[in-house]
């Protein structure tokens, strides 16, 4: 036991090197600020300024995430850096979990391997979907926390140390409270309590309390701000028609989660190694029956293939790992590793696993090239694609130049980051107004009247960035009346690189 421990604090040193030797060249190339990360800025921003979530603000992931950043603005300042820096922190937790997850069942070169095709397939990753600065904080603090919840359950069915149950209670909590994925994460826990390693009643009393103990703190700080269950009833409403909506409907379409003939065969033939990653869940769902004999002599092994299944739920029918899989493949990747990989010889392991740390580490470095424009702001400097630098420096450099200290600026479809940077409020209720929010989950008629009757914005920005993820090329082909109002109501006061800035007249 004592060789072990030195061995997997050895190799989790080392895994820390190596991170903190790659870090130097993705450090501020990572993100997409003109959608999402300026998103999750700027609603941790109005967090740390007072403004109450799912009452004053839109929001539709749970409050976790944007509290705990708002607290790092009021103590480290809003800057960028403020929240690249943690999600490089909480990077390597998300690292440190695949590892010893591993080492549950693996060798200590397997896990390293897989911890290692883990920094590059998900970690580094430039675009969106990394996560050190990333599009929605919830998850990748969700998925740090699920992972040690995981892990301290695989503890528990291990050995009989009752207050691991509790600690996977504990982060399970504050999982679900972070993002949705992992709301079926409980019923692991239940199969576990209940049957597979059951607890005494007092101690599943114990475990629930601590799996509802953050739930409870972090709603209870929002009704004390003034949320009422008015407002957590509005704010299901709207979730609730998002889910159900046509655009939401073909948005999961065209990435695979809802099956669509067109796009699912677009995305399977693709390559066959893109086709077999996207494909993991419902590769694990059938290895898991064809071994279930086995795995029930091994309960460890059997409850995490049951939680990599609820957790990876969403995604059953195809695991885009260049979308919203990418944080979910180095969990089914393990789980097929330790499924899998004593059907293999050793060699053709290693081989594989390496292969995959290369392809992976050369698609990061590679995407690097596109990413060196350097774009300079209040909150600190970022490199970005050139057309992302131009639609947010344009817009920016306008309204530090000449709007008032306490105008509001409206930037559509979204772009909410240049509110950020120029520390300039928005209406916090239509952050985003692309195709999902502006015809489907508020309806035309509903904006124009809002906008209209309140008159409320001092400015107007439209970007040129696409909406054809939701079936419409920009915001004027979708939201004519719309742009119609704005050129009534409002002057055109700048206009470049087809991004047009208006002022109240």
């Amino acid at each position: 036991m004592l060789k072990s421990t030195k061995t997997d604090i050895f190799a989790i040193l080392s895994i820390l090197v190596i991170f903190l030797c790659i870090l130097p060249f993705f450090f501020l190339h990572q993100g997409l600020f003109t959608i999402d990360t300026g998103r999750e800025l700027y609603i941790s921003q109005q967090v740390a300024q007072g403004n109450v979530l799912y009452k004053d603000i839109l929001n539709i992931y749970g409050p976790f995430a944007y509290q705990l950043n708002a607290l790092l603005f009021l103590i480290f300042g809003e800057s960028i850096n403020t929240l690249y820096i943690f999600g490089i922190v909480n990077s390597f937790f998300i690292l440190t979990s695949i590892y010893l997850l591993a080492k549950e069942f693996l060798n200590t070169k397997y896990s390293l391997l897989i911890t290692i095709i883990t920094m590059f397939s998900l970690v580094f990753q430039t675009f969106l979907f990394n996560s050190n600065i990333t599009y929605s904080y919830g998850l990748i603090y969700g998925l740090s926390t699920f992972l040690v919840s995981a892990l301290f359950l695989i503890k528990y069915i291990k050995s009989e140390k009752v207050n691991y149950a509790y600690f996977s209670c504990i982060f399970a909590g504050i999982s679900i409270i972070n993002k949705y994925e992992f709301i079926l994460h409980p019923l692991a826990l239940l199969i576990v309590f209940l049957f597979l390693k059951p607890l005494k009643i007092k101690d599943i009393f114990k475990s629930f309390l601590c799996f509802i103990s953050f739930p409870i703190i972090s709603f209870a700080f929002l009704f004390v701000q003034g949320l009422t269950i008015l407002d957590v009833t509005s704010a299901y409403n709207i979730m609730s028609t998002m889910a159900k909506s046509e655009t939401m409907n073909h948005f999961y379409s065209l990435h695979g989660c809802f099956f669509d003939p067109k796009n699912y065969f677009k995305l399977i033939t693709k390559s066959p190694i893109y086709t077999f990653f996207g494909m993991l869940p419902l590769i694990n769902i059938i290895l898991s029956l064809v071994f279930l004999k086995k795995l029930k002599q091994d309960k460890a092994k059997l409850i995490f293939c049951i939680i990599s299944v609820f957790a990876a739920f969403k995604f059953t029918i195809f695991l885009k790992i260049d979308h919203m899989g990418a944080f979910f493949f180095p969990l089914c990747f393990l789980t097929f590793f330790v499924l899998a990989n004593e059907k293999f010889s050793k060699l053709f392991n290693y081989l594989f696993l390496s292969y995959l740390v290369i392809i992976f580490a050369y698609a990061d470095f590679n995407s690097l090239k596109l990413k060196t424009h350097l774009l300079e702001t209040p909150k600190g400097n970022v490199y970005t694609y050139s057309k992302d630098k131009m639609m947010m420096e344009i817009p920016i450099n306008f309204i530090i130049n000449n709007a008032k200290k306490d105008d509001k600026v409206l930037v559509v479809p979204e772009g909410a980051f240049i509110n950020y940077a120029t520390d300039k409020e928005t209406d916090n209720q239509y952050i985003n107004l692309d195709p999902l929010y502006y015809l489907d989950t508020f309806n035309e008629e509903k904006v124009i009247n809002h906008f209209t009757t309140n008159n409320i914005m001092d400015y107007i920005v439209i970007l040129p960035i696409s909406t054809t993820e939701y079936g419409y090329r920009n915001f004027c082909s979708y939201a004519q009346r719309f742009c119609e109002m704005i050129d009534n109501e409002y002057k055109l006061v700048e206009e470049k690189d087809t991004i047009k800035i208006y002022e109240r007249k």
